[in-house]
């Protein structure tokens, strides 16, 4: 039963990365700076599963984080030197995130630092907090109803025999516990104030409507004064910072008229259900399963969408109105998912989206209107996230880049000589999703194969691993990426993850693993080993831009403060969850990439 929700989503974790006075600098890269403690949030905060909690263990993690993120620095500071911060991949990226920090900042000065303790409420939740009550009640979505069946429970004296005959609500028998905190504060004040076999009145809720009967009630019993004491504490703070939120937002949104261009949103919604339907048939989603469009496919329809709609202005706001193309930028950001193929039902979610994307809007520009994007807090959790986007497309670019010459395969065979020919194949159970909550379930099970297993087959984004019992079956560790090449150096029963793929996530456990000799004269083989020797270069053009990038940019390092500093593998997923609605990672993923570092000292030994 969901008797209360979540208005709004508030700060659960509150990192504060600003860069003080006295704060240690573990490494400067260029005119930037990896401050100890942005080291240790994203060493603890984005975890990889095979770290190892030796001493030496961790005294290694520790380096290849560290030369994963001056790589990343490095390639950051050249994409901005190259205009990449212009580029539409950032504005489709970065601009939604600057903007979701811009509102969180506003949600902090508007709302919650207006929020006071008020010790006579906490000394009410006290009291109330002695108890737990438990009710059954009767449900319906219609106000009518509800109405109707409190007029005729008045009318009787048998609260069980009449809401047996009632028509159109649930009469739910079994008994619902009630403490202090779980529910919103009018109905749960409306129970509280109940004698044994009295009734509520009607009591709305963001599903429908509850009238709720208080069957008995008995003590609490806390494990300390302090347990219960925080929790009447946060109850009583989170329900002022409510009633803080709920007067800005209808002060704020009072006067504000933004009108859209309905021919265009039309045209939109149409689209988009053709898009489903795309969708759910070539994944072969079942009816009445949630179909996620994922961002590759998204764009795929933006970029088929004609010029003429994409320049028109879609939401027209007072000044700088957003254009069509504008607006889906932003919309790819947050993604969607679609609830069914029915056109009325897609047409009703996306209208939902719409107006949350104009307030959203509007409070980001208001925060704008007040230079909130200023504000150290911001400026250093952004500056974060926008180097490690232009990193991504840096990367993504020197990939794309690179080819392979018939005389370049031709050297590699002759270097390699027979042993090019023995391959290792490896095979996985893989968990690849675009939600991070997926992802933290897959890590808490990880250890167990058979719970992974079934899990992958419910929750991965493969239908081939769907339906071949959770895992890909032996493939050459050539293919698929980071995913075989790493797969290659686990140990079987070994987990990785979370490697970011292309805006999704992965999680995977090695099951087998073996080595084969190859057939020379097989076309297929051949090709194989043309995809193994361009991604071994492509990986040491990255290797070498690094090294050049370091001589060209300057890196030094603290050595003593990288040896003291003291790290938790925490091994854990943590998110931020934004002001004003929105979530994201505590901090950027960043896949390893840390073997540079052996060339670069090599280099500046040779330059001795």
């Amino acid at each position: 039963m969901k008797i209360k929700h979540v208005l709004v989503l508030l700060i659960i974790i509150a990192i504060n990365i600003q860069a003080q006075k006295k704060e240690e600098i573990l490494a400067k890269v260029g005119d930037k700076v990896i401050t100890a403690e942005e080291f240790k949030f994203r060493y603890e905060f984005t975890p990889q599963i095979n770290r190892k909690n030796s001493d030496n263990g961790k005294m290694k993690s520790k380096e290849e984080l560290l030369y994963t993120l001056i790589a990343e620095n490095l390639y950051a500071l050249e994409a901005e030197k190259l205009g990449y911060d212009t580029t539409l991949a950032m504005q489709m990226n970065y601009i939604p995130m600057e903007k979701m920090h811009v509102r969180d900042a506003l949600y902090l000065r508007e709302i919650k630092n207006k929020v006071k303790t008020d010790d006579k409420k906490i000394t009410e939740g006290l009291w109330l907090a002695n108890h737990k009550r438990f009710v059954d009640y009767l449900y319906t979505q219609s106000k009518d109803a509800i109405d109707s069946a409190y007029s005729e429970l008045q009318k009787s004296n048998n609260f069980d025999s009449t809401a047996a005959l009632l028509k159109n609500v649930e009469y739910v028998k079994e008994p619902y516990e009630v403490t202090f905190g779980k529910m919103f504060k009018e109905p749960e004040q409306a129970i509280f104030n109940l004698e044994l076999n009295e009734y509520t009145a009607p009591q709305e809720s963001p599903e429908g409507w509850y009238i709720f009967r208080l069957l008995s009630e008995m003590p609490v019993i806390y494990k300390t004064v302090d347990q219960k004491m925080s929790l009447v504490r946060k109850t009583v703070e989170d329900r002022y910072e409510d009633s803080v939120y709920n007067d800005f937002w209808g002060s704020f949104f009072k006067d504000q008229k933004v009108t859209t261009n309905g021919s265009l949103f039309w045209y939109f919604a149409e689209r988009m259900q053709k898009l489903v339907e795309e969708v759910k048939t070539k994944n072969k989603i079942d009816d009445n399963v949630k179909i996620d469009i994922s961002s590759d496919e998204f764009i795929k329809y933006k970029n088929s969408l004609s010029t003429d709609s994409l320049s028109q202005v879609f939401i027209r706001f007072e000044k700088n109105p957003l254009t069509f193309n504008d607006f889906l930028n932003e919309f790819i950001f947050e993604g969607f998912t679609a609830i069914s193929t029915d056109f009325n039902t897609i047409m009703t979610q996306l209208n939902n989206r719409v107006k949350r994307q104009i307030e959203l809007e509007l409070l980001a520009r208001y925060g704008y209107k007040l230079g909130l994007e200023s504000l150290d807090d911001v400026k250093n959790s952004t500056e974060i996230w926008k180097k490690n986007y232009l990193a991504t497309l840096y990367r993504k670019d020197l990939v794309l880049n690179t080819k392979l010459s018939d005389s370049e395969l031709t050297n590699y065979l002759k270097q390699k000589g027979d042993s090019v020919f023995v391959e290792t194949k490896v095979n996985i159970i893989e968990v690849l999703t675009d939600s991070l909550d997926i992802i933290k379930q897959a890590l808490a099970i990880a250890d167990n194969e058979d719970e992974l297993r079934k899990f992958a087959i419910a929750h991965t984004k493969r239908n081939e691993i769907k339906n071949n019992n959770g895992e890909f079956g032996f493939f050459s560790t050539s293919e698929f990426g980071e995913i075989g090449k790493i797969a290659g150096t686990m140990e079987v029963g070994d987990v990785y993850g979370p490697l970011q793929i292309d805006g999704s996530y992965s999680v995977f456990k090695l099951i087998g693993k073996e080595n084969l000799t190859l057939d020379e004269n097989s076309k297929k083989n051949i090709d194989d080993l043309k995809l193994d020797v361009l991604y071994n270069k492509a990986v040491d053009k990255l290797e070498n831009k690094a090294v050049d990038l370091a001589e060209k940019y300057g890196v030094a390092i603290n050595e003593d403060l990288l040896n003291s500093l003291q790290l938790n593998n925490l091994q854990m997923l943590v998110y931020r969850y934004m002001g004003f609605g929105g979530r994201t990672l505590a901090f950027p993923y960043s896949s390893p990439f840390f073997k540079w570092k052996e060339k670069w000292e090599q280099k500046k030994k040779d330059l001795l």
